[in-house]
């Protein structure tokens, strides 16, 4: 016969129930421990603790073995002291930690803890799936400390007194980052602060995050006070492998303007930069060296669409693809400071920029460039209708700029006018991209209106025929 024990009340009264009698109404903590060899499972439920320095969370994430799930039911779990979780599954036998179905576990701290600890800590976790969890406050939301296979989906990260989600503590390798929504971060008043959504990899590339998926997350509202800065998502310098894409960012300007996405490279592999929509940055997009960024739509930044300049953190600039993007409404449309850089390539962009900048460009001597259409000014570059072509009137090229629909409209310039022979597979819908293919972020394939994902805030939604 199972049983499960039941703790209640703030008195932790104890008692037992006979399994498949009804369980407690109130909310709490469910883990389902499986003994290997068996089909039974031990059945445990422990509600939220008020806060002190030994939380029931905190010491049951830590007794689990391979194969283990943990299920959080809808509560406030808030805790004073330093929370730490160091679980370890296997390549086939993965631990979890997520919420119960439909409801909505919180894990917190009391507001006085927002400068003191951070809210909580992964510490060389491997072989780990943590999802539908929200993480409100503390200094950092969320501090990976090492670590390796790792998923972190669906939770939430806000009202931090710092950064969100970081992974600057030691090298990570193989993580999903997917379809977490994270906003309001740097709150912290009593002094200086960073915001950053996630600060991935190590600033002097002492550590690095490599063949890790940052995919699908909704970023917004990141506030900083400081030189360190609130870019929606930062791969640091010798990071590599990695892949951001399909991500929301918007707002990342309060208090300091800094990227929505910042790639630095320098790393053996390229960094994978596509599909991502970015308005009200500082840059919509900077990168540096070893990158792919295509597909991407950024609108309405305060400094610029796209910056590749050089970095004092990267040594060399080289190996830098940026094609296929559209890029429009900033003062300066495309930022790009190339001399002594080796393999860099600009095609098939849609900047449109009118009344302002759209190219400064300087060292693109040796650069490939192809099929670019701009509306507004150039700088050290000129339409010769080969590098550059005249775009027209932003109203004539896109359906409807003011409400952020850039599908190409009928008869615009960028329709199959692409160069195929940088043009990607799909466009930012995840289509194919057909011959003769369009310039631009989408692939209009006949088709009048956008039959994707219209850009606002909220998750993008993604129809794959599908693209991994």
């Amino acid at each position: 016969m199972g049983f499960f024990r039941d703790r209640v009340s703030r008195r932790r009264r104890q008692r037992w129930f006979i399994r498949g009698w009804p369980a407690p109404a109130a909310a709490g903590l469910l883990i389902i421990l499986w003994a290997a060899g068996s089909s039974r499972a031990a059945t445990r439920e422990i509600y939220p603790a008020t806060a002190d320095n030994e939380e029931e969370f905190e010491k049951t994430a830590n007794s689990l073995k391979p194969g283990d799930e943990l299920i959080l039911h809808g509560g406030v779990y808030s805790q004073n002291g330093r929370r730490a979780v160091t679980a370890k599954g296997t390549a086939d036998k993965p631990i979890i930690i997520r919420a119960a179905k439909g409801e909505s576990p919180v894990l917190t701290r009391p507001a006085d803890n927002i400068d003191r600890h951070n809210n909580i800590e992964f510490v060389g976790c491997s072989h780990l799936v943590i999802r539908g969890i929200r993480f409100r406050g503390g200094s950092c939301g969320v501090r990976f400390i090492r670590g390796d296979h790792v998923t972190f989906e669906e939770c939430e990260i806000c009202e931090t007194g710092n950064n969100a989600l970081t992974m600057n503590s030691g090298d990570c390798d193989s993580f999903v980052i997917r379809r977490n929504h994270i906003h309001h971060t740097g709150l912290s008043t009593s002094g200086p602060t960073e915001g950053e959504g996630m600060y991935i990899g190590c600033h002097n590339g002492s550590c690095r995050t490599t063949g890790t998926l940052v995919e699908g997350n909704y970023i917004h509202h990141l506030r900083s006070t400081s030189g360190g800065g609130n870019d929606g998502i930062e791969i640091k310098v010798g990071s590599y492998g990695n892949t951001v894409r399909d991500n929301v960012i918007h707002d990342t300007n309060i208090g300091r303007r800094y990227p929505g996405i910042f790639v630095y490279g320098g790393g053996p592999k390229v960094n994978i930069v596509e599909g991502n929509a970015i308005w009200k940055a500082g840059e919509g997009i900077q990168v540096v060296s070893h990158a792919i960024v295509r597909n991407n739509i950024i609108l309405d930044c305060s400094v610029t669409g796209i910056t590749a300049a050089p970095h004092a953190a990267v040594s060399k600039m080289r190996n830098v693809t940026i094609v296929n993007n559209t890029i429009a409404n900033h003062p300066r449309g495309v930022l790009i400071r190339w001399s002594g850089a080796r393999k860099m390539v600009f095609a098939n962009n849609a900047v449109y920029c009118p009344g302002s900048v759209a190219v400064d460009a300087a060292g693109i001597k040796d650069a490939v460039l192809s099929a670019n259409f701009v509306s507004g000014g150039l700088k050290g570059a000129a339409v010769d209708n080969s590098r550059f072509y005249d775009g027209g009137p932003i109203s004539a090229a896109f359906a409807d700029p003011a409400e952020k629909d850039y599908w190409p409209a009928d008869g615009s310039v960028l329709i199959g006018r692409a160069n195929p022979d940088f043009s990607p597979e799909a466009d930012f819908n995840h289509s194919d991209r057909t011959g003769p293919p369009d310039a631009g972020a989408y692939e209009r394939a006949g088709r009048a209106r956008n039959h994707g994902w219209r850009v606002k805030p909220g998750f993008k939604s993604v129809t794959r025929g599908d693209r991994n």
